[in-house]
């Protein structure tokens, strides 16, 4: 029984799926790679793996050993840009694991779905079906990160604690009081207004700030005696703090009402 290979379709298949993995890889190593070096990267795979396929029947092993690990190790290397072999060992883990799940997904769905399962011996299809399935894991992998990057906490506000609103640790808000140097938390209006016992005179002080699209701005802000953060399943009382009042919305969406600084909540 004679097999029909269409090295070109394999090629292309193998070089888009590989430059997907890499991506994956790439992104949960919180590594940077342009698109050259990805496609240069998942060049060399697929090479690898069609110069395997070129060789004799049988010898799978003299094939893995001298071809295929080989090339995968360079393409990984080339990729990901890592360093030393440890981290080479890790990112081709991180890359088969992948492989794995994507393969596993891909035959999921050609079996359950009728339409997929009538062309599941496409070369475009299981390219199209495996750069979606990628697509979606970079997607969640980035929410995760810039999940892990910007903490959400509650913060209560007021003499009793009586005001709740959500709170954003943003590890880049470098606003700090010129006078004393304290760091300073940015609150908006609408909350501040419910807070007529803490806007005395004598705790207001002026904060300059700068921003995009505003070189320069003057922010009003006061000294309130104490806020409380409750932060995962820890509570913290911070006193004598200083808060910006900032006219508008701070999130677009509504998701928090005030922006703490780092250490916040440390």
């Amino acid at each position: 029984m004679l097999t029909t290979i269409y090295i070109d379709s394999i090629f292309l298949m193998n070089l888009i799926l590989d430059m997907n993995l890499l991506m994956l890889t790439v992104k949960t190593l919180k590594k940077t790679a342009t698109f050259l070096r990805v496609f240069a990267a998942g060049l060399i795979g697929s090479t690898g793996y069609c110069l395997s396929l070129c060789l004799p029947g049988g010898f799978y092993l003299t094939k893995a050993a001298c071809i295929i690990v080989p090339s995968i190790f360079l393409m990984v290397k080339t990729g990901c840009k890592t360093r030393g072999i440890r981290e080479l060992f890790y990112a081709t883990g991180y890359l088969y694991t992948y492989a794995f799940l994507l393969g596993g997904a891909t035959l999921f769905l050609t079996s359950r779905i009728p339409l997929l399962k009538a062309r599941r011996e496409s070369v475009l299809l299981v390219t199209l079906i495996g750069s979606f399935v990628c697509l979606l894991c970079v997607r969640f992998i980035s929410i995760r990160k810039k999940q892990a990057e910007n903490h959400f906490c509650t913060v209560r506000l007021g003499t009793d604690g009586e005001i709740r609103v959500c709170g954003l640790l943003d590890t880049g808000n470098g606003l700090t009081e010129p006078i004393s140097g304290k760091p300073v938390a940015i609150l908006e209006s609408e909350i501040w207004k419910q807070m007529e016992q803490e806007k005395r005179p004598e705790k207001m002080r002026v904060i300059p700030f700068h921003s995009i699209g505003k070189e320069n701005g003057i922010l009003e802000g006061y000294e309130v005696d104490k806020i409380e953060i409750e932060y995962n399943a820890d509570k913290r009382e911070l006193n004598k703090v200083m808060i910006a009042v900032f006219q508008g919305k701070l999130s677009s969406k509504g998701e928090y009402q005030m922006i703490l600084p780092p250490g916040f909540t440390m």
